[in-house]
This record gives C-alpha cells, sequence and structure tokens, in this order.
C-alpha cells in the first residue's frame, strides 16, 4: 500500500520562512532524511512520516515551537498551491469547498477535510485523523490549520470570522501563540480536528471571484490531479481509502467510481488491468481487518463478521478459511498462543 504525502508546494514555504528568519535549514532537510532536488519541483511528493521529521528539525533550528502556526500565517500569494488559485476566484465559499474536496490530492494523499452545516446554523470543516496525534504531527496539524484559517479570511474577505477551532490534542506550551497567530477561539483536548463557522458564508458572493480566470485555473488544476493520481495504481489508492475510511467495506462500484471522479466502467477497466477487481479488494481488505480484530478477545467473532459487513460468522468463517487457511477461531487462538509465549520469554 502506498504511503500518505504531502505536496512540496506546501513545505517549501515552511522552510523558507525558517529561511526569512535567518536560520539555515540544509542540514534539516539532511537529517530528515529528504533528497534536497525533491524539494525542487512543487509537484513532488515527500511521505508523512518524513515531512513531520522535517517540521521537528525546523522547530529545533529556529527554536519556535509554534513553527505551524506563524509559517501558515505568514503564506504568500506567490506560495500558494494551484488549487488554492482556484479556491481564490470561486463565487462563493461553498463552490470552494466542494472543489478543496475534490481536488484534495494536489495537496495531500491524506483523506480530504469533510463539511457539514449543523443544526445550530454553523459549518464544520473537519479533517479527518487515525490515530492518537504525538508532538511530532502536531506541528504539522498547527500548519493545515493555520492555513486554513488564512485561505478563509482571503476567500471571505477581512470581515470573516472563524467561531472556534478544535485540537485534539493538550494545549501546547505555546497555546498562546493560538491566539495570536489564528485569532481564534480554540479548544484543546477534542476528538477531531476542525474548524467552525456561521453558515451564512457559504452562499455569500465573494468579492474576488472571476469565473474567466476560474475555468482557465480548474482545467490545470484537474489535469494537474490527473497526473498525480496516475502515479498510483487504482487499487493502491482504492486501498489506501478504505483505511482511512473514505470507502465502506459494502461499498458498490458507483459509490468508489464517484470518489475518485471517474465512471464505474473506467474503475472496472482499470482494476483489470491491474490484474484484481474490486470484490477482491473489499474482500482482501475485510480479512485484514478481521486478523486485527481477532488480536482483541473482547469482541466475539459474530461481533467481528458484522463490523465489516458480512451478515454473520458463518460467512466470515467461509471467506476467512478459503483465504487464510484456517478459520477465525483457530487464527485467534494461535495468536493469543503467540503472544504468550512471546511475553513468557521476555519475562
Amino acid at each position: 500500500m502506498t504511503s500518505d504525502c504531502i505536496s512540496v508546494s506546501l513545505i517549501n514555504p515552511v522552510i523558507s520562512h525558517v529561511k526569512a528568519l535567518g536560520f539555515d535549514t540544509a542540514s534539516a532537510v539532511t537529517q530528515a532524511g529528504i533528497n534536497p532536488d525533491l524539494l525542487l519541483d512543487p509537484d513532488n511528493r515527500i511521505t508523512v512520516a518524513k515531512v513531520d521529521a522535517l517540521f521537528q528539525e525546523l522547530v529545533k533550528v529556529s527554536g519556535k515551537s509554534d513553527l505551524g502556526l506563524s509559517a501558515g500565517a505568514s503564506l504568500e500569494a506567490r506560495s500558494y498551491n494551484l488549487l488554492q488559485h482556484l479556491l481564490l476566484c470561486c463565487s462563493t465559499l461553498g463552490e470552494a469547498l466542494v472543489f478543496l474536496n475534490r481536488y484534495y490530492i494536489l495537496f495531500s494523499d491524506e483523506a480530504p477535510p469533510t463539511f457539514s452545516r449543523k443544526g445550530d446554523g454553523s459549518v464544520k470543516i473537519t479533517f479527518p485523523i487515525n490515530q492518537d496525534i504525538d508532538e511530532q504531527q502536531r506541528v504539522r496539524l498547527d500548519l493545515m490549520m493555520s492555513v486554513m484559517c488564512h485561505w478563509l479570511r482571503q476567500v471571505c474577505g477581512r470581515e470573516f470570522k472563524l467561531t472556534q477551532l478544535l485540537f485534539p490534542f493538550s494545549a501546547p506550551s505555546y497555546e498562546t501563540s493560538y491566539e495570536r497567530w489564528l485569532h481564534t477561539p480554540v479548544r484543546f483536548n477534542c476528538q477531531e480536528v476542525s474548524a467552525v463557522f456561521p453558515a451564512f458564508w457559504l452562499d455569500k458572493q465573494l468579492h474576488q471571484a472571476n469565473p474567466h480566470i476560474m475555468n482557465m485555473i480548474k482545467t490545470e488544476v484537474k489535469n494537474l490531479a490527473e497526473k498525480i493520481n496516475n502515479r498510483a495504481l487504482l487499487s493502491d489508492r482504492i486501498r489506501q481509502a478504505i483505511v482511512q475510511n473514505r470507502i465502506e467495506f459494502s461499498a458498490t462500484q458507483k459509490e468508489v467510481a464517484e470518489l475518485f471522479h471517474i465512471s464505474s466502467r473506467t474503475l472496472n477497466r482499470h482494476l483489470q488491468q491491474e490484474g484484481t477487481s474490486l470484490k477482491s479488494i473489499l474482500t482482501h481488505s475485510r480479512i485484514e481487518e478481521a486478523k486485527s480484530l481477532l488480536m482483541d478477545n473482547k469482541q466475539s467473532i459474530e461481533q467481528i463478521a458484522m463490523k465489516i459487513g458480512f451478515s454473520g460468522r458463518r460467512t466470515l468463517d467461509r471467506i476467512f478459511i478459503k483465504y487464510v487457511g484456517m478459520s477465525p477461531a483457530q487464527y485467534r487462538s494461535n495468536r493469543t498462543h503467540e503472544a504468550h509465549v512471546s511475553s513468557t520469554e521476555v519475562a
């Protein structure tokens, strides 16, 4: 499976920001294991793990724990990603958010943000997270939200105000920097990474809207997104989307095709060329998820079967034996025994 990657177009502005503060960034790039030549092309991609390592090195070099916040707030128009320029030309914020979701691949291979109207008359933009956030990842989250806040104000005008920002970690030592750079109330120890604002902004006409320029940039954005998408096998991207919870185990061909903005026929053709099928990918993903869940004895096999979209234990038993060569019960027993032996040897 491919690793999540970040566009160099979002990384270089952080490096430039540290350089502007008077620090040498070459050693940070080397320490993070990044080939400097990759940074010369804004369309290149770098794995999230290396990006997080780079940002930590840049924090050490600059001595700025709030680097993600200050770098995001200091972005200049010339450092914008092509997609950001498209978003600035949209007629409404709602239209811009649709493009953000559709072409998020120009920013990152990670799952794109989702936005939803709430019952209290607000809108929430939520960035999916699949694991606990540690200190190394926090700089990237700070940058992401700082860029989001800056972009929203660029699109909507200075009068735009966010209601609040939500972060899934405890307040860091530089807590006061959030107010300084983001000018928005912040809540920590939440279960999500979100930005909240009044819903009326979605349909308000934007003063920078330019349909002619937008149509030209939209064509370039679409072509670039297709170019990036073609670098990875469609089957790998589907597996990645399943891990990111963007595709359910019960997803239909139509649903998966729509996610990647292609037809069902094109989806099938590409998967056939790669020697697989959507059914095979979903089945193998179910089996891998079952293996993971079987390591936890708190859930019954029947519960696991239902959780991964099978009709019951008998169906899981049949498919699991076919692909793994043993029943789920035998697999759980073997893994439990192996874990017990390992712990005994360590003791």
